[in-house]
């Protein structure tokens, strides 16, 4: 159904709550991969990354997670509470 045109609200009552439902997971995942990173020393092995590719992947890692935990979820959380 990705890409079509909904036919009746059943059909955008599942896409939307499917979506929706989808972000709050990704939501968690970041959440959760960002609290995991944040005592990690990717530089020592067994990861052996050099202090530029650490800063990268945590300094994206945390400013996607700000980003997403930034999100207004009052209404997310009334639409995906109704499926």
């Amino acid at each position: 159904m990705a890409g079509l045109s909904p036919k009746n609200a059943d059909d955008v009552n599942y896409q939307i709550g499917t979506h929706l439902r989808q972000f709050v997971d990704v939501q968690e995942i970041i959440s959760h991969d960002w609290n995991s990173l944040q005592t990690l020393d990717l530089t020592a092995p067994p990861f052996n990354m050099d202090q530029a590719d650490e800063t990268t992947i945590k300094t994206a890692v945390n400013q996607l997670d700000q980003a997403l935990q930034a999100v207004d979820m009052t209404f997310i959380n009334r639409l995906t509470g109704l499926f």
